[in-house]
């Protein structure tokens, strides 16, 4: 049952993890914290879902269901984030919260406030070794989260444009002197953090159904991740979604599920 556990664990952190590195970006390029990242999250997801009840094959709808969700954070940084001009802490946190419940009472407008049946895009088959048993969804959770966090550091670290952002996050004054467009690198920012988000809300529906309060609890793990791991450092995001993911099913299997959500805060806490 430990082991067991501890793979629920780590497939949920996973997901914590994705979340934490949007936020994380978020907040290195401005300082701040994006309280509509969960909901961005949430829209992309029921995006999805549309797509693929519209006929559309679900791989395709999952490409466009991401797509649309980093055009959403694109559209958040250009049209309000921009416009406040990135003068003000509050300022922005203000602006995103505004964000956050727009994005949220729109989509209970839409598609409305009860859970939704999500497919997956992994079989369904269980893999048993032993006593031990393996969903196809857990490994791919996990690997895909892995390979995306990679990928991303590998993209700031080698790739050209992914040193500019990194540059313009950490010295907007210093950037914009050696000829950096500091503007469209947060406009960068802001659609990758999206598209992330999305990606998480897509592999997390399956296990929770497509709701419209997802983002609220999710969000707020992201964050707890993201300060958890090191705010501003990939994998301190990624070590901190891994641990509010054990503690929080550990804590469900060997305490009580009715405090799931409070072991990540009380972690956190401590």
């Amino acid at each position: 049952m430990l082991f067991q556990q501890v793979l629920n664990g780590l497939t949920n952190g996973s997901l914590y993890a994705l979340m934490a590195v949007g936020v994380t970006m978020v907040y290195k390029s401005l300082g701040m914290l994006n309280f509509a990242h969960g909901d961005v999250m949430m829209v992309g997801t029921f995006i999805t879902l549309t797509f693929s009840l519209m006929g559309i094959p679900f791989y395709v709808a999952i490409v466009l269901g991401i797509a649309s969700a980093a055009v959403l954070g694109f559209l958040l940084e250009r049209i309000i984030l921009r416009k406040v001009k990135f003068s003000s802490f509050v300022n922005l946190l203000i602006a995103t919260v505004g964000v956050s419940y727009v994005l949220r009472n729109t989509a209970m407008v839409v598609w409305g406030t009860s859970p939704q049946l999500f497919p997956s895009m992994f079989p369904a088959k269980l893999i048993r070794i032993g006593s031990f048993t393996i969903t196809p969804q857990s490994i791919g959770i996990i690997l895909i989260s892995l390979a995306l966090i990679t990928g991303l550091h590998l993209f700031f670290t080698r790739v050209k444009v992914g040193k500019c952002m990194q540059l313009a996050n950490s010295d907007p004054e210093g950037a914009a002197m050696m000829g950096v467009n500091v503007t469209y690198m947060r406009f960068l920012t802001f659609g990758i953090s999206a598209g992330l988000a999305a990606i998480a809300g897509i592999m997390i529906a399956p296990l929770t159904y497509a709701r419209v309060d997802m983002s609220a609890t999710i969000g707020m793990k992201a964050f707890a991740a993201a300060i958890l791991g090191g705010i501003g450092n990939l994998w301190g995001a990624l070590l901190g979604g891994v641990i509010l993911g054990i503690v929080e099913a550990l804590g469900s299997a060997y305490i009580s599920t009715a405090y799931r959500d409070a072991f990540s805060f009380i972690i956190l806490f401590v």
